[in-house]
């Protein structure tokens, strides 16, 4: 079904002469003007819920004062308006759901139903065509341009969002509120178990989230939209399909289609992809002029250097084939779901072409010689992943019971990291995850969410490089979240008690358990206008690989060396968004600050480090590995987040708009020196154009260098990048077909980023273009 621009005429008629007793009538339709049947509308806070009528039309009847109303609008939205009553003749009421509308677009991965207007905490979400112009394979991808958001990236295959300098492990990872349980927090070359092709909708909420989702989202929560389980009764056929293909840069070739249909409450969905790209090409070297100068001064040899290929990425090809099925019962009374996909992905694993064995000093190869070893080390990793998943959401099952949910979900997940002809390390990772929580009414004013959360994951590797030992992590988890409006004032109190214990084979086990809570406040300046403040303490358990790990890991080119005595690290958190809206100017501003008690961090060292044991610093010497030891010390974060929208006006339907967004975060540890890979100051501007169903941006983004490096850490050069993106729609009347192009990496700019280990060897792509072709019906 078209996902089309909702309209709601609100047209309010007064009856009786008092202050209160307003009738509200209203419509609730499509751009087309077509009226939408059995839309919820639902007044935020209180009892009132009505529904629109075979005509669209709805009454409800207020008091003056300021309201919010909840919009579900069957597939087509689910948002927020806020409207005011006033004493007196009602002027009429437009509530309008733009194609870009951020601000009033429900956030999924909140059970408390909020925007992200009326987060405690900034949130980003991307959807609509948005999300479409900037899709991409991975979600780090597309998400690096948002203030406060990078990207860890391990070549094109393998980018992990960062959130304001937290990667890994202490960013949670969700599909529809259940988290992804991959293998990519073991490792930064490890490719996240979600297609961010299907997503409808991306959410990032930053700064702690570690209430609803665990020790792992000490950083913040990413979550992953799509409609396997769809909790609306359909009725006949809806979907898409679309296709992309890019230049000689990337040779992406990329096809995505979904179905989704139903009758009499069974609703079923289908949605399959198969997206590819060649070898990346790239401004120039793979391998950066600092690390080449910084080997240089070390005394080795250039001969390494002087054989790499120039203007291509060895090794960055990606072939990716996957889809999904599921089927949901809907009643009144709620709905059960069940869903499964499928992943399967290859990939090169860029940066390794340098490590064969080097020549003695005037021993001559022929180049088929040489080209033959290099395809010996090439590292591939061959990933497949099953994920089940089953949900169901109850409505008011008891008294004072506005909602219960269940969702289980099981993965079974694997990945082999073959080099050459040769398997060198499997990966095996079983998880599973059961999370329940009810929404009640309010209670004394205090509405809320009251849950647990279990999982458990058996993780195994096995091969010469498996530099993690054989685990089974266990997560059991309380949590509440409350809220209360005083008037404009809105207070939020949450708290979750959580344990986890880990089983190691040749290892002693572990046990712990803690607490973390927040206070938050969101109070409204106006309609658009609001502050919020958020105070939390958050902890996060030590994971498998910081505790145990032991071994080379040929992939990051390290040789990492756990710490079996390592804390709980704790996080005493700060948060202050400013979120407002003009005529004249709209936009965000966020300041953080986190300090951190025993923060646990991998630390680049020398061999002449405690923690490196003489075996360890021989292998590490002979493989030319950097050693990697986890370390835990007190540190501090501390950033600024801004984003504006200015209008420019409307000129005969033409509208011109500018952006602008900039983002700063330092890490430093309490003993002295930057904590590594930590992305720098980032700024950028954005032209905005649009004329009926043609749309432009012009995207600059300037990332500066990073000299704030840890020990044995390189610093990066900064760099400028300029994109381009045109999009054209063509209706046809319920279907749509859009058209787009971008135009990436203009400048053709050598753009390196920090927070990945692979930094110094494997660049971004160069200037490429990519065209495609969405229709929706």
């Amino acid at each position: 079904m078209k996902k089309s621009v909702i309209c709601a005429a609100v047209c309010a008629a007064i009856w009786g002469s008092g202050v209160s007793a307003k009738v509200i009538r209203g419509e609730v339709s499509n751009a087309s003007g077509e009226p939408l049947a059995n839309a919820v509308l639902e007044v935020r806070g209180s009892q009132i819920k009505v529904k629109t009528d075979d005509n669209g039309q709805f009454q409800i009847d207020l008091d003056v004062g300021r309201y919010t109303l909840d919009v579900k609008a069957g597939n087509q939205a689910h948002f927020h308006q806020e409207i005011e009553v006033v004493d007196g003749q009602q002027a009429p009421i437009l509530i309008s759901l733009q194609s870009e509308p951020e601000h009033k677009i429900v956030v999924r991965a909140n059970p408390l139903e909020h925007t992200s207007l009326d987060m405690a905490t900034p949130t980003v979400i991307l959807a609509g065509e948005e999300l479409v112009m900037k899709r991409a394979g991975t979600l780090g991808e597309i998400l690096q341009f948002e203030p406060g958001l990078s990207v860890s990236s391990f070549g094109p295959a393998v980018s992990r969002p960062v959130i304001r300098g937290l990667a890994g492990d202490r960013v949670k990872v969700t599909n529809n509120q259940m988290i992804v349980q991959d293998a990519s927090t073991t490792s930064a070359d490890h490719d996240v178990g979600i297609e961010p092709l299907l997503a409808d909708q991306i959410e990032v909420v930053k700064g702690p989230a570690t209430l609803l989702y665990g020790s792992g989202a000490i950083g913040g929560v990413v979550n992953a939209t799509d409609r396997k389980i769809n909790a609306d009764s359909l009725e006949g056929v809806s979907g898409g399909v679309e296709m992309r293909l890019g230049d000689g840069a990337t040779g992406e070739e990329s096809v995505v289609f979904t179905l989704d249909g139903g009758s009499n409450g069974w609703n079923w969905h289908i949605d399959g992809y198969t997206n590819s790209t060649d070898d990346l090409e790239i401004p120039g070297l793979a391998e950066s002029e600092i690390l080449h100068e910084s080997e240089e001064a070390e005394g080795e040899h250039e001969e390494e250097h002087e054989e790499e290929a120039v203007g291509v990425l060895e090794n960055s090809a990606v072939e990716t084939q996957g889809g999904s099925i599921g089927t949901t019962f809907v009643r009144s009374w709620g709905h059960v779901g069940l869903a499964v996909s499928k992943i399967d992905k290859e990939y090169g694993v860029p940066g390794h072409a340098h490590h064969e064995e080097e020549h003695e000093e005037g021993e001559e190869e022929h180049e088929e010689e040489e080209h033959e070893e290099h395809e010996e080390e090439a590292v591939l990793i061959d990933m497949k992943q099953t994920r089940y998943d089953l949900q169901a959401q109850f409505n008011s099952p008891m008294p004072n019971i506005a909602q219960l949910f269940v969702g289980y979900a099981y993965t079974d997940y694997e990945h082999m990291e073959i080099e050459g002809d040769e398997i060198g390390t499997h990966f095996d990772n079983e998880a599973w995850e059961l999370k329940s929580y009810i929404k009640h009414d309010a209670w004394n004013d205090w509405s809320g969410v009251l849950g647990i959360q279990i999982s458990e994951r058996d993780f195994a590797a096995i091969g010469e490089e498996a530099f993690v030992p054989p685990s089974v992590t266990k997560s059991r988890a309380l949590f509440i979240v409350e809220e209360k409006n005083y008037g404009d004032l809105k207070w939020e109190l949450g708290a979750r008690f959580e344990s986890q214990s880990i089983s190691v084979m040749g290892a002693n086990d572990t046990d712990e358990s803690g607490v973390s809570a927040s206070v938050g406040t969101v109070y409204s300046l106006g309609i658009h206008n609001k502050i919020a403040f958020n105070f939390s303490r958050a902890i996060r358990f030590a994971s498998v690989e910081e505790l145990y790990s032991e071994g080379p890991h040929i992939a990051t080119r390290s040789f990492e060396i756990g710490n079996a005595n390592l804390d709980k690290e704790i996080s005493n958190n700060l948060d202050f968004s400013y979120r407002f809206e003009t005529e004249k100017v709209s936009g965000e501003l966020n300041l953080y600050y986190n300090q951190f008690s025993d923060f646990i961090y991998a630390a680049n060292v020398a061999d002449t480090d405690p923690c490196v044991s003489a075996e360890a610093s021989t292998e590490a010497a002979e493989e030319e590995l950097q050693l990697v030891c986890y370390k835990q010390t007190d540190a501090d974060f501390k950033g600024i987040e801004l984003q504006l929208e200015i209008p420019l006006g409307n000129i005969n339907e033409h509208q011109f708009a500018l952006g602008f967004v900039g983002d700063y975060v330092e890490a430093k540890l309490d003993s002295g020196g930057y904590i590594p890979r930590i992305p720098p100051v980032k700024v950028g501007a954005a032209f905005r154009y649009d004329f009926k169903a043609l749309s432009a941006d012009l995207n600059w983004l300037h990332y500066q260098d990073q000299k704030n490096v840890s020990d044995n850490e390189l610093p990066t050069e900064g760099f400028d990048i300029v994109d381009l993106d045109i999009a054209y729609r063509l209706p046809f009347a319920q279907d749509e077909l859009f058209l787009f192009f971008k135009g990436k990496n203009l400048l053709d700019e050598e753009a390196r980023d920090h927070a990945s280990f692979l930094k110094d060897l494997a660049p971004r792509v160069g200037r490429n273009f990519v065209i495609g072709a969405r229709y929706t019906f």
